[in-house]
């Protein structure tokens, strides 16, 4: 019986599944693609060699412009037309045509030649007269200039200089006199390695295939790849690509010859040819290459999964277990029950999820129980703190008509704005209140701290009255402006400002508070800018208040409850401008106006 239940439950079931899952799959995969990885690999081989002879192509096209270009400055450069006049050049005139022709901006230039109507030649830095074009000019220079009226021809053919044949790609071009009608020059540059290497920029040089740039005739131009001994092009295999080449588009086509695949494509004047000349067995081992090792990763993949099944399936089986019997057991009272596994798996994520839920419970009780003895003793203190408004309100009043009564000024404006704080702070019970209520508040409170101290501070409120009437929660100003008294003013006694101003910013009000006295310290204005976005236990734990008195924290954490994460509280202190707190509130009424109205009040 013990041994019976080695498979026993989730572990049989994982042991065969899991031997299903590299069986089958593989199975079907090599079936499938045992037909087409040839295909595709080779397909996909086939078009990155045509890629390389688009590239070729593309080099090469990209470097016309700049030929044409090149020869287009000697035609109207000023020296070489003046020697194409039917009088003869000046010494000084004829160093600067020789001089012109060598020093033109171009990377590709291995020199140039050229030939006035009157048989001078100007070469490596020296003047030839009574030179016959007929010595250095071959056959095929001579057809491309007669048959071309005064445009730039490109070809591969060779001159003879001194008696001595050079031959590579040249540049040939008659030029004409732009005003006079006299017999053209001619103009002859051989373009140097460089041009070769920019040919074959970006293609592996180093790989088994052989590129080729060879003119329309069979002449190999220049030739790389191929590895350490490059293989010599043989004529018909060059001619054969002439003919397969399309003479239409500068698209690339391919053909198979003996054991190698010949890529070529040609330029829109089909000067030129170029080829990648590859062997097959090159463009075939990808495709072969990957098929080994697919069977051979299939065939690993089995025993490997065959192997490791019988020995994950035991810890997880345990593991699952367990968190199934703890899981089944819970009642939601004894959270110390955790899960204790270590299986390298996500099944130890599961327990670590499950060990933190309990956790989160326990907190979350605790902050229940913890905000309903907050509740309750708030309810309290709010019935032991009851007083009646009117009791209130009408003994005020007495005392107001007492002073008047006296001739006391002071008193009366004290006992005024005393009374104004109370009934706004009071307001039946009401969390908000409008703009305009909120600002008589700030300006009761600036009378009374007027009167407490004197000569110490002027104030400015200014508001739009587009704004007044928009709903803000009460008291959210006069804690900013208490601490522009407490601490802007505290090192000063006298000269003090603060300027309160409240208008539309779109969709949002905005208040600034501003006082000109010292600075914050860069620490309490890091923690003012931070406490919107901390959690409320942090913001009350920032800068601990006294009991019964509102500070920044309360006025944040009000703000909180009632915009969430819609309003901005901002500070700025400088000691060239001191310290100003914006107040940005998302406006739940919308008042548009054109006029403003100033309800400044200098205290």
């Amino acid at each position: 019986m013990k041994k019976s239940r080695r498979f026993y439950g989730i572990r049989k079931k994982l042991v065969i599944f899991t031997i299903l899952a590299a069986i089958l799959p593989l199975g079907i995969m090599g079936v499938v693609l045992a037909g087409s990885i040839n295909r595709n690999v080779t397909k996909l081989n086939l078009e990155n060699y045509s890629h390389n002879s688009s590239k070729m192509l593309g080099n090469y096209q990209m470097m016309l412009q700049g030929f044409d270009e090149l020869t287009r400055n000697h035609i109207t450069n000023a020296y070489i037309q003046k020697s194409l006049e039917r009088k003869e050049l000046l010494p000084q005139d004829k160093a600067y045509v020789n001089r012109s022709l060598w020093y033109s901006d171009n990377q590709y230039t291995e020199y140039g030649i050229f030939i006035d109507n009157k048989g001078n030649e100007y070469f490596s830095n020296k003047i030839i007269t009574g030179v016959d074009s007929e010595d250095i000019l071959s056959e095929g220079l001579k057809e491309a200039l007669a048959d071309n009226y005064s445009k730039t021809k490109i070809m591969y053919s060779t001159i003879n200089l001194d008696g001595k044949e050079d031959s590579g790609v040249f540049l040939v071009r008659n030029i004409r006199h732009m005003e006079q009608n006299v017999d053209p020059g001619i103009l002859i540059i051989k373009l140097n390695q460089d041009f070769y290497d920019n040919i074959f920029f970006e293609v592996n040089r180093h790989s088994p295939a052989v590129y080729v740039m060879a003119d329309r005739k069979g002449e190999v131009c220049c030739q790389t790849g191929g590895g350490e001994e490059q293989e010599k092009i043989s004529r018909e295999l060059l001619l054969e690509a002439d003919k397969k080449v399309s003479k239409e588009t500068d698209e690339v086509v391919y053909f198979a010859v003996d054991r190698q695949i010949c890529f070529a494509s040609t330029d829109q004047n089909q000067d030129f040819l170029f080829l990648s000349i590859v062997p097959k067995s090159v463009i075939q081992a990808p495709a072969r290459n990957f098929l080994k090792s697919l069977g051979l990763t299939m065939l690993i993949a089995i025993i490997v999964c065959g192997v490791m099944s019988a020995f994950v399936s035991h810890p997880l089986r345990k593991a699952i277990s367990g968190i199934s019997r703890i899981m089944s057991n819970f009642d939601g009272k004894s959270l110390n029950q955790e899960i204790q596994i270590t299986t390298n798996t996500e099944l130890d994520q599961v327990a670590v999820s499950y060990n933190k839920m309990l956790k989160h419970i326990g907190g979350l009780m605790d902050e229940v129980k913890k905000e309903q003895e907050e509740i309750r003793m708030n309810e309290y203190n709010s019935l032991v703190y009851q007083i009646n408004p009117h009791f209130l309100y009408n003994t005020l009043d007495n005392i107001h008509m007492l002073a008047r009564m006296d001739g006391d000024e002071t008193m009366v404006k004290l006992i005024q704005s005393l009374s104004g704080m109370l009934r706004i702070s009071i307001s039946k019970g009401e969390n908000d209140v409008p703009l305009s209520r909120e600002l008589e508040h700030v300006r009761c409170y600036l009378n009374i701290e007027q009167i407490r101290n004197e000569d110490l501070f002027e104030y400015e409120i200014m508001a739009e009255e587009t704004v007044l009437q928009v709903m803000v929660p009460k008291i959210i100003l006069q804690p900013v402006v208490e601490n522009c008294i407490k601490y802007g003013f505290a090192d000063i006694e006298k000269g003090g400002m603060i300027k309160v101003d409240v208008k539309a910013e779109g969709d949002f009000l905005e208040m600034r508070v501003t006082n000109n006295g010292s600075s914050m310290e860069p620490e309490i204005l890091k923690k003012l800018n931070q406490m919107q976005y901390q959690e409320m236990e942090q913001i009350k734990r920032t800068f601990p208040q006294k009991k019964g008195g509102y500070g920044i924290s309360n006025v944040v954490c009000r703000l909180c409850l009632r915009y969430g994460a819609g309003f901005r509280i901002c500070y700025e202190s400088t000691e060239e401008t001191g310290t100003l707190c914006t107040i940005r509130l998302p406006m739940e009424e919308k008042i548009y106006a054109d006029q403003c109205v100033d309800t400044t009040e200098n205290g």
